[in-house]
């Protein structure tokens, strides 16, 4: 089976690369981030799911979420909206994002949970 791709937009470098190891070890590919280029890269980019930082420079997350959702090719990709402030999970509701966390994480195994969870709910809703 081939290796599930997430995106990561992450501004923070060291938490960019803490997700990245965690996934990675987890048997993820993944493309990380620190702003989007154009929202056509991320069209392109043929990702399973984006973790998205809420806080973001020059757009936020729920407005990246809310432009995929918005399209007919990115629409079913799940989205997942981090922030470090636990009072935006509003935007994430918004923004029809997936699943929110909380930065920093309860637990390492957080992230990845979240994530298998959605694709494997992708996958069946697919199926």
């Amino acid at each position: 089976m081939e290796q599930q791709h997430i995106v990561i937009i992450e501004d923070d470098a060291d938490l960019r690369d803490v997700m990245t190891h965690i996934l990675t070890a987890e048997g993820y590919r993944i493309t990380a981030l620190r702003a989007i280029a154009s929202l056509e890269d991320l069209l392109s980019a043929n990702a399973d799911c984006f973790v998205l930082d809420e806080q973001l420079p020059y757009v936020s997350g729920h407005i990246i979420c809310i432009m995929l959702k918005s399209k007919p090719e990115t629409r079913h990709v799940p989205v997942v909206l981090i922030s470090a402030s636990p009072g935006l999970q509003g935007h994430a509701d918004l923004s029809q994002a997936d699943a929110f966390l909380s930065k920093p994480f309860h637990h390492i195994s957080d992230l990845p949970n979240t994530i298998h969870s959605l694709l494997d709910k992708r996958i069946k809703t697919l199926a």
